[in-house]
């Protein structure tokens, strides 16, 4: 390329200005607009890493991230640590609001979700794990045995013994049926309002914001309980492996034992291994086969590297299951081995005598 480079400018050099080639032909435009054959070789210039100032700001997002996380699970378990059934409307409301500061009503005029005004019918709710304002289209709600799931699930994960909240399970028939029983003063049309609307049993109020964090720990959580079929079939298919590696070379040492005519082993001894192997070969070549074959009518179809791992698994089976039972011998028919006990018994009083002799 540095010839062909050098050859190409010395023949424009050579050439009148009006002899150069058209800079704006399609080369030239691919290129930004110049010409690469007046390109001079270059050496690579000073380099620099950026790897750690990318690791720097990604390590404060996640901690950012886990931070919020951690805080959510937390005020969702205190929001389920009490009993809401034996508790009143005032005592709820108290407790809620000592989880998170809710932001003052005058502070929100128009729903931050969907821009739409507040007033006596579209009325102000707050979220129970963050705090902030939405209006009732914008609300969702948490049920409880969700967010036992998820307070569960992440302890567990965390790998952190129980809390004294812990011990503290939630009163039977749900623990948030205390929340249909909120009900305000009556001095007001609002608060009437707020009594026929906040009817939600067994249920957390909070912002779609919040929920959509839970749904994500949710789906880590059951990702993380999740084993692949594939995964399945596998690990079923190894532990035959195993097998086969552990049971053939017993096999073969009564096999060559009862050819040989010595009676150390049993024949239907022998003959009931060899059958087991033989099963074990059988659900290797099944499983292999299931592997190979599955998800294969999917729609979409599996992806081409999942594919090539199936083959893949399916190859190394069969490799497998023929180069063990080539290895496997055959055992002798009683009537044969009866022939070789005699032969053998034969040979070895010919050697006593032999010894005798000398």
């Amino acid at each position: 390329l540095v010839q062909k480079a050098k050859k190409a400018k010395d023949k424009l050099l050579k050439r009148d200005g009006d002899d150069r080639p058209d800079t704006g032909s399609y080369e030239s435009f691919y290129y930004g607009g110049v010409d690469p054959y007046m390109w001079e070789p270059q050496e690579l210039g000073a380099t620099r890493s950026h790897l750690d100032f990318f690791k720097k700001h990604r390590a404060a997002r996640i901690d950012h991230y886990v931070i919020e996380v951690n805080k959510l699970i937390i005020r969702l378990e205190k929001l389920t640590s009490f009993d809401r059934i034996n508790s009143d409307a005032a005592k709820i409301r108290a407790i809620e609001k000592s989880v998170v500061s809710w932001v003052n009503d005058s502070d929100v005029p128009f729903c931050p979700d969907c821009g739409n005004k507040f007033n006596i019918r579209n009325r102000r709710h707050h979220c129970r794990l963050c705090g902030s304002i939405m209006c009732r289209r914008c609300m969702e709600f948490v049920p409880l045995p969700l967010a036992q799931k998820l307070i569960n699930g992440t302890r567990e994960a965390l790998c952190v013994p129980g809390s004294p909240v812990q011990s503290q399970s939630p009163p039977a028939g749900g623990g948030g049926s205390g929340m249909g029983s909120r009900r305000g003063s009556i001095s007001s049309l609002s608060s009437v309002t707020s009594m026929l609307e906040e009817k939600d049993d067994e249920k957390i109020r909070c912002c779609h914001h919040c929920m959509d964090t839970l749904l994500k720990i949710q789906q880590k959580l059951e990702e993380k309980d999740h084993v692949p079929d594939i995964v399945k079939l596998y690990e079923r298919l190894r532990m035959c492996m195993e097998k086969v590696d552990e049971r053939a070379p017993e096999y073969i040492r009564m096999a060559e034992s009862l050819n040989a005519g010595e009676t150390t082993y049993n024949l239907d001894t022998a003959g009931g291994l060899r059958l087991e192997v033989q099963k074990y070969y059988e659900l290797i070549d099944a499983l292999s086969k299931r592997i190979l074959t599955l998800r294969a009518k999917d729609d979409p179809p599996p992806h081409p590297k999942a594919l090539q791992l199936q083959r893949m698994v399916r190859y190394t089976a069969t490799l497998f299951v023929q180069e063990k039972l080539l290895g496997l011998m055959s055992l002798p028919t009683k009537e044969k081995y009866e022939e070789l006990k005699e032969k053998r018994k034969q040979e070895q009083e010919k050697r006593v005598q032999q010894e005798r002799l000398v």
